[in-house]
């Protein structure tokens, strides 16, 4: 297990979710805009910290949702821990984007997909079952989604396809909440590093354009 404090970050879902694990508690905090990292993110994750009363050598381990998800959001993340992380020089650990959303439907006994809209006509997917993800993040077609013949999803974007007979689960917590517990179910022995990079499925619109 990571000694704690440990501090986690995710963008990959719109607003910006953070938290820290400190003491047996969990406290977290949220941007309020989307869109809004270069103003807000920085003062957010010190405010985290100075409510607790804690400084950032006191951070032990970091967590970032890599994606995949908003290219923006992902960037940001990464770049952000790790320019904080450059002298601290702390474990940072990267969590499935999708796998912290499948968490948000709480406890699922069968088997669902995670799914969120890459636009262009593509999906971000992977598929769990009793919390664990048995298949790796993809990035397919809607066509070749529903080839996979899915029974039941969760989704925090709205889907731009009919998929018909595929059943939704409601959204029973909050990402703060999925977040924490995706960091807690983390034992220690997960690879880490200095620095992580963003989880790309697809190029950046840049690239599409270049190309």
């Amino acid at each position: 297990m990571f000694s704690k404090p440990i501090l986690a970050l995710d963008t990959a879902a719109g607003a910006s979710t953070c938290l820290l694990l400190a003491d047996g508690s969990v406290h977290s905090a949220s941007m309020k805009t989307p869109r809004a990292h270069s103003r807000e993110l920085l003062p957010m994750l010190q405010n985290l910290l100075n409510a607790q009363g804690l400084r950032w050598q006191d951070i032990q381990a970091f967590a970032v949702g890599t994606g995949p998800g908003s290219f923006t959001g992902l960037r940001v993340a990464c770049a952000t821990i790790a320019g904080i992380n450059a002298s601290l020089k702390k474990p940072v650990v990267s969590l499935s984007s999708l796998a912290i959303t499948a968490k948000q439907v709480g406890d699922v006994s069968q088997k669902f997909w995670a799914i969120e809209d890459a636009r262009s006509g593509l999906v971000y997917a992977a598929e769990f079952e009793a919390g664990k993800c048995v298949t790796q993040p993809q990035c397919l077609t809607w066509q070749d989604f529903q080839a996979l013949n899915p029974k039941v999803y969760i989704s925090l974007s709205d889907i731009p396809v009919d998929l018909v007979g595929v059943t939704q689960l409601p959204v029973t917590c909050s990402r703060e909440l999925a977040l924490a517990a995706s960091v807690l179910a983390l034992h220690g022995d997960e690879q880490s590093a200095l620095w992580v990079e963003p989880l790309y499925l697809q190029p950046s619109q840049a690239e599409k354009n270049l190309a």
